[in-house]
């Protein structure tokens, strides 16, 4: 992360303000259509990201988020390019398979042909524009801590993050903060981590007894969610899957 980061902060205050479990699932989730939005926009027409597309395309899962989009004309012009860059890849080993002598060795190269497919689904330029985002909203997370106290204190409060984010809040820390204000933000994390799950297990608890009849005209107490809760909790939303490694 360079030492000059564009700070995200009106939408982390905004996100804090929330209350929601995890203000960073949102944000990611937000920043996730952001990304398909882009690569369905005239964006695709521009030289560079033409290269980029073709280069790297797509993770399976935002391939399939793509297809569902009902943008039709630029997907196509978006699949169009990246065939012709993997027929070009696969060409030689096709060529091998049908002037191969024998079954182990088109067989040896079917297995080449298909690493080279294995390949081209690593690295997805949705993830990367995500993790850049992720990135900020991490390293202003960080930042607000040390340079608001508002903020602190605020945070100390809120519901804090999922398990997924919290890792990405830890991983960002140390290209923030430094000496005791980096321990201090450790114990928070950790002190948010603890007193939430621990919440979202009550909240579990509650609705599993709301199903015995001696408590079925008992208030559900906000709990009418709380094993989806429990569930995103844990795993986050808007996850960043596979970026295109030191993609600038």
């Amino acid at each position: 992360m360079p030492m000059k980061v564009q700070l995200e902060t009106i939408p982390v205050w905004d996100g804090l303000k929330s209350d929601s479990e995890c203000f960073l699932c949102s944000l990611m989730e937000e920043a996730e259509k952001d990304g398909i939005r882009y690569y369905l926009s005239s964006a695709i027409m521009t030289p560079e990201v033409r290269v980029r597309t073709n280069t790297y395309g797509f993770c399976p899962k935002h391939s399939r988020d793509l297809a569902l989009a009902q943008k039709p004309q630029p997907l196509s012009l978006v699949m169009d390019t990246y065939y012709d860059e993997n027929r070009k890849l696969f060409k030689a080993g096709f060529d091998g398979i049908r002037k191969a002598g024998n079954a182990r060795k088109a067989g040896k190269l079917f297995s080449d042909l298909f690493a080279i497919a294995d390949s081209r689904e690593e690295g997805c330029l949705v993830c990367s524009r995500m993790k850049d985002r992720l990135d900020r909203y991490t390293f202003t997370i960080a930042s607000l801590f040390e340079e608001d106290a508002e903020f602190r204190e605020a945070l100390r409060k809120s519901k804090g993050f999922c398990l997924h984010h919290t890792k990405e809040l830890f991983r960002m820390a140390p290209e923030a903060l430094k000496g005791d204000i980096l321990l201090d933000y450790y114990k928070t994390l950790a002190d948010l981590m603890e007193k939430n799950l621990e919440r979202v297990q009550k909240d579990c608890w509650w609705m599993s007894q709301k199903y015995k009849s001696e408590n079925k005209d008992k208030p559900w107490n906000g709990c009418e969610d709380a094993e989806i809760r429990a569930v995103f909790k844990l795993i986050g939303k808007g996850r960043v899957i596979d970026p295109v490694k030191n993609l600038k």
